[in-house]
């Protein structure tokens, strides 16, 4: 477990730095997924999950944006599809410079990238049912039109259900990296997503994570949020999270089958000095 417990460390190092910005400037986060099912099972990681996910309301994730690159340490980097283009993602990273980890499912120890935790964005969604399924709809079908444009790093293992297996058999036939880049989809979805007001929406959340609508919850569920201890700090979380994690992961408390618990990251280096393999 020593490389795990080392890429922990930075995850920590990392979180402490975000919090620290949060407080001084008054911006709300909360843990979302697997972070806040940790904080609760475990207080702390899920022992085989190597991340940590923090959600924070439209306005203040802005806020956050503008501020953090200033205020982080020197060798820590906000990156997002704003700050770098070739970036991959929508969401935004917090990397730790020094420290090079390797994507387990890709395997290939020259493809690293840095240590990170991820930030989402809280928005909101129409609270007419049928505009709020036209609106998943149009999310994630740009999503998935993002994903394409990078068909090497598509998570095949990952289990999904019979429309989306359906439909990404379909995709990956049409050559849609001719038809649009990446880039002109992430800005499609940025504004879909800000369009979508979080005060005096009823159902809100992230549908940028692995569980997409499943974290879109009732609003009440994230409340003015809680502090709840993690790895001996205190990180504030969902005032309901017993409903939160319910709703998005069913019988939370069960541990799941051994070939389920994935780990995403193996750590190479960290401040310069290589990590001996396990």
């Amino acid at each position: 477990m020593a490389n795990m417990d080392l890429l922990h460390q930075v995850d920590l190092d990392i979180v402490k730095e975000v919090v620290s910005i949060c407080e001084k400037h008054g911006l709300r986060y909360y843990m979302l997924g697997g972070t806040m099912l940790g904080a609760v099972r475990h207080q702390g990681f899920i022992p085989w999950d190597d991340d940590i996910d923090l959600g924070m309301p439209r306005r203040d994730y802005e806020r956050f944006l503008k501020v953090a690159p200033k205020e982080l340490p020197a060798h820590m980097k906000v990156v997002n599809y704003r700050t770098d283009p070739e970036y991959q993602y929508y969401i935004t990273r917090i990397l730790d410079t020094e420290t090079k980890v390797v994507e387990e499912r890709i395997g290939n120890d020259n493809k690293y990238t840095n240590a990170s935790i991820d930030i989402f964005p809280i928005d909101g969604t129409p609270n007419n049912p049928f505009l709020r399924k036209i609106y998943f709809f149009r999310v994630l079908y740009h999503r998935a039109l993002m994903s394409l444009c990078y068909k090497d790093s598509i998570d095949r293992k990952r289990s999904r259900g019979k429309a989306e297996r359906l439909l990404l058999w379909v995709m990956e036939r049409i050559p849609v990296e001719k038809l649009t880049t990446p880039y002109k989809q992430k800005a499609k979805i940025d504004k879909l997503l800000r369009r979508q007001k979080l005060k005096g929406s009823r159902y809100v959340g992230n549908i940028m994570g692995a569980y997409r609508t499943r974290e879109i919850v009732p609003a009440g569920y994230y409340g003015r949020g809680k502090l709840y201890p993690f790895e001996g700090l205190e990180l504030r979380g969902m005032s309901m999270a017993h409903e939160y994690l319910t709703h998005t992961y069913g019988d939370y408390m069960q541990l799941p089958p051994e070939d389920q618990r994935k780990t995403h990251f193996k750590i190479l280096e960290i401040h310069g000095q290589k990590v001996d393999e396990e």
